[in-house]
């Protein structure tokens, strides 16, 4: 059982996590912050991105890091579509400088560069349903939609999914100003970096459809030889006789199609987070490829479990009919933005001490 202090001043009483009521009262982006200059170009007030503790003695309050003074009640969200990476990362603890944890509703913290898996989707879950008034009707756009048109008209279904492609971008904008604001609601369609994200949608789309034809064709090089001799030993009396006289092939099929999707999913963590440094307009669009990729390499390991974990909520998908998507889809988005934020050193959600 612990004991209450009663030794005087509480030497705890300091530290600057017990104080939120002090954040939010600096200056970001003013004379006094030498100029937030935006990606691999930052300068800002006591060194935003050094290796300065913002826990360390002396460290009396946290005003390099704080929103502009103009911008009070505001909240992070304003800054959203500026760019706010800035190409280092922080330990863990830094705060970014749009913190303001009594606006914003959380303290955000610059990501370290490195994701968690497991608090990402738990991230993407948790908003999903605080937020559900939005999320559930993305899912249901998102999911709902296309099952509807193509049971009625399927040419048509086919048409809704297509501009539910032009949709994303939002999607994707929505998801980051999630993380800049526990307290955003949906306030009209609004995506900064539109035409970037839509881009960077079908480049990658283009790219890894590409891939795909490359990796199905090596596949079928080297394990396709049973699929094809099964196929070619098929009779179509004997099946016609029994049905069941398919299965042979049939698994050599799947087995085939199972190695190619094998591959790609090892592939698929280097191109998960080019279409959000674009959503982000963290970077230059052609620069956004690259960063993406080394996020992707950076996080090789967290990307891989992170696609476990969408391949067994996939399965629960599967087992409802379809219907958990309406809440997997839009977790899944939202988890992919705060893991954005942890990969990029940007500004990650995190609980204010009064919060746990």
């Amino acid at each position: 059982m612990s004991t209450r202090y009663t030794g005087g001043t509480d030497p705890q009483d300091n530290h600057p996590e017990n104080h939120p009521e002090n954040y939010g009262q600096g200056t970001y982006g003013t004379p006094d912050s030498s100029g937030y200059t935006g990606y691999n170009g930052y300068t800002g007030y006591n060194g935003y991105g050094s290796e300065q503790d913002p826990y360390s003695p002396g460290v009396s309050d946290f005003t390099q890091f704080d929103v502009n003074a103009a911008a009070a009640g505001h909240g992070a969200t304003r800054f959203h579509g500026t760019t706010l990476v800035d190409g280092t990362y922080g330990d863990g603890t830094q705060l970014h400088p749009v913190n303001d944890p009594q606006v914003n509703g959380w303290l955000h913290v610059k990501g370290t560069g490195k994701m968690n898996a497991l608090e990402a989707w738990g991230f993407g879950f948790k908003q999903t349903f605080a937020n559900w008034k939005l999320w559930i009707v993305i899912g249901l756009i998102a999911v709902v939609a296309p099952m509807v048109f193509n049971l009625i008209f399927p040419p048509l279904g086919a048409v809704v999914q297509f501009a539910i492609l032009f949709l994303a971008p939002f999607a994707y904008s929505f998801a980051l100003l999630q993380t800049l604001s526990r307290h955003w609601r949906f306030d009209g369609m609004k995506a900064p970096a539109y035409g970037n994200t839509l881009g960077m949608l079908v480049l990658m789309a283009v790219i890894l459809g590409a891939i795909s034809l490359v990796v199905f064709f090596i596949a079928a090089s080297l394990f396709g030889g049973n699929a094809m001799e099964a196929i070619r030993s098929l009779d179509p009396v004997q099946i016609e006789n029994d049905p069941m006289a398919i299965l042979p092939a049939l698994g050599a099929i799947l087995g085939l199609l199972g190695v190619t999707m094998f591959l790609l999913y090892l592939i698929s963590p280097l191109f998960m987070f080019q279409y959000w440094y674009a959503a982000d307009n963290a970077a230059p669009f052609t620069a956004c490829i690259g960063e993406g990729f080394r996020a992707g390499t950076r996080n090789y390991g967290q990307l891989l479990l992170f696609g476990l974990i969408s391949f067994l909520l996939g399965i629960v998908v599967v087992i409802t009919f379809g219907l958990a998507a309406i809440i997997i889809t839009p977790a899944s988005i939202l988890a992919m933005a705060y893991a954005y934020r942890q990969v990029s050193g940007g500004p990650v959600p995190t609980e204010t001490p009064n919060q746990f």
